[in-house]
């Protein structure tokens, strides 16, 4: 009996498209690929369902006749090489010959297509790689490719897809990819009939702005450098607008978009001390280099592409961005102290204490500070935290492990003391067994945390009306977040309606944080959320709820008064989880008494 047998070409053809169509992006990349090569000047892109229900793409390219027009879809099948050398020497997108048969494998595909010569076009309709339709149409000249229900003949495929505004955003990244790489054409999105971009021909910068908002037209620098190796051209961001997240990077080789860990290294290097550790600078940076110089036929999507001379390549780019951020008088004076992310307004307002207590409730908690700040007695300061923590300890506060074996302020009306602001982002607080460190804005964002969760848990978030509504202008993808998660954000206290072209109206806020601006608040979230849930890992609800909680918790470098100091450790010993932020970030550290000994010995 044979053991060892030929595949199919059905089987073939799908275990190509396991390496060339992962998800509805990647069918998205390979049709643009195409258009592009085929010279368009305006391409429409229709996704429907995230892609899982339609994906459409149709350009005024050259279109193909009939012979070529049957032939795409066959496999290693391709017009843009013809021997080993022109491995080494491509400069078109698409080349590999297995994208149209891999699609038209796991996909119901139609398409249109006519040469501008021709009087006519071609009609071809192919399922699981079967011709079922061929015919000559009245069309116009270009080509039309509809890809239908993506992985309908392979459903376990299809079941690992993620949610619509995952894939969707997948896909915006592919169209802006293409779109950054050719500000020559023209670029058309549209999503279940909404459309997301509608962009002309135009120069880098103003594609950059239409694409991200308005608000990139003060952060973007140019550079430019020439050398017998490599051209580079392209914007990079100040580093005060630098973000948590590098999804906003760009690096093109010969108008291709590509992913180069070495490159990006060598760019925020560049940057040195004028970025916070955890900041990524946006940048859009094209080099042209000699094709023989480069391989890209290293991976199947395309994206991962190997150079001759790295080490060359990573000091020329390097030295470019240096030059055009001296050029335009960035230098490291700039404070970067506290994450750009997170500043927000001065924290003036005491912290409130959860569950909003009553005038005559706050007045107990803190009559007996009023009285000790008025006098030096030490021992009055000794009452006042017992009295504040014995009332806190009634509500079933959450202690960290430990910590009742090592003496606490809740329990040792001799040990306690008064707390103590260092460096305007720790607390220090001592007890009978030590000390204990609190970073505050840890702190202040596992109460913020609990409150908003059970806000969202309960529906009863209140919000603070604006009295006069404002409008945030944000870019398509942010746009989709924020109109998805409407509901969540209303649980949360957030009145938000869509308002045009990528704009959202802000009606009202939570009235925990009215003293916040509400753009910035809004804006910072959406930021954080992506960051916060760039694998996937989290809910919705929970993601928004985690992202909210960082960005509104008081950043390092806020001064607190007395007040607030007790406030923000009462609600503390009072939350769910002392120890720890919702990310598992430490909140608190315990000091024996025998380790700060150990330390002067």
């Amino acid at each position: 009996m044979h053991t060892i047998r030929l595949l199919s070409d059905l089987l073939i053809n799908q275990i190509a498209a396991g390496e060339v169509v992962q998800r509805p992006a990647s069918v998205v990349k390979e049709l643009l690929d195409n258009a592009i090569d085929a010279a368009s000047k305006n391409i429409k892109i229709i996704i429907k369902d995230a892609g899982k229900q339609l994906i459409q793409v149709i350009d005024d390219g050259i279109g193909m006749g009939e012979e070529d027009a049957r032939m795409c879809f066959e496999k290693h099948a391709t017009s843009k090489i013809a021997s080993t050398d022109d491995l080494f020497k491509i400069q078109t997108m698409g080349f590999r010959g297995e994208a149209m048969a891999s699609i038209a494998a796991v996909a119901q595909v139609e398409m249109e297509t006519r040469l501008h010569e021709a009087p006519i076009g071609v009609f071809i309709a192919i399922e699981g790689s079967k011709i079922k339709k061929q015919e000559a149409i009245a069309t116009t000249p270009g080509t039309k490719v509809s890809v239908k229900n993506l992985f309908y003949n392979v459903p376990a495929r299809r079941n690992f897809l993620k949610s619509n505004p995952v894939e969707f955003k997948h896909i915006l990244e592919e169209v802006q990819h293409a779109a950054l790489a050719r500000t020559d054409i023209g670029w058309r999105l549209y999503h279940n009939d909404v459309e997301i971009y509608k962009l002309s021909p135009e120069k880098l910068s103003h594609r950059i702005v239409h694409l991200f908002g308005e608000s990139y037209k003060k952060q973007l620098i140019p550079c430019k450098e020439t050398t017998n190796i490599v051209a580079i051209e392209g914007y990079i961001g100040k580093p005060e607008q630098a973000k948590k997240t590098r999804g906003e990077q760009f690096l093109f080789v010969n108008q291709r978009f590509i992913k180069s860990p070495f490159l990006n290294h060598a760019i925020k290097n560049a940057y040195e001390r004028l970025l916070p550790t955890d900041g990524f600078p946006f940048y859009a940076m094209y080099l042209t280099i000699d094709p023989q110089w480069v391989d890209i036929n290293v991976h199947p999507t395309k994206t991962e592409i190997k150079f001759q001379d790295e080490k060359a390549l990573y000091a020329i780019v390097q030295a470019a961005i240096k030059k055009s951020l001296a050029t335009h008088h960035v230098v490291d004076s700039l404070d970067f102290e506290q994450d750009t992310n997170f500043s927000l307004l001065r924290f003036t307002h005491p912290i409130q204490l959860n569950n909003s207590p009553s005038h005559s409730e706050k007045e107990r908690h803190y009559v007996q500070f009023k009285g000790a700040r008025a006098t030096p007695s030490f021992t009055s300061s000794k009452e006042a935290w017992q009295s504040l923590f014995t009332d806190q300890r009634d509500n079933s506060a959450t202690l960290p492990p430990g910590l009742d074996q090592m003496g606490d302020p809740l329990q040792h009306q001799h040990g306690a003391g008064t707390a103590v602001q260092l460096y305007t982002s720790y607390i220090i607080v001592q007890v009978q067994s030590g000390a204990l460190l609190v970073d505050q804005q840890a702190a202040h964002e596992r109460v913020l945390y609990d409150k908003f969760m059970d806000h969202f848990q309960n529906k009863s978030g209140a919000s603070q009306q604006l009295l006069m509504p404002e409008h945030l202008a944000v870019n398509p993808g942010d746009y989709m977040i924020l109109l998805e998660n409407k509901a969540t954000l209303h649980a949360l206290g957030f009145i938000i309606d869509p308002f045009g072209e990528s704009t959202i109206i802000i009606h009202g806020c939570p009235a925990e944080l009215s003293h916040h601006a509400p753009k910035q608040l809004l804006e910072g979230l959406v930021e954080q959320l992506k960051w916060n849930n760039s694998n996937h890992t989290l809910e919705a609800s929970e993601a928004f709820i985690r992202a909210l909680a960082k960005k509104a918790s008081i950043a390092h470098g806020t001064k607190l008064n007395g007040i607030e100091i007790d406030a923000l450790l009462a609600q503390l010993f009072s939350s769910s989880n002392t120890m720890y932020t919702p990310d598992g970030r430490k909140i608190c550290v315990m000091l024996s008494k025998d380790s700060l000994a150990t330390l002067l010995k």
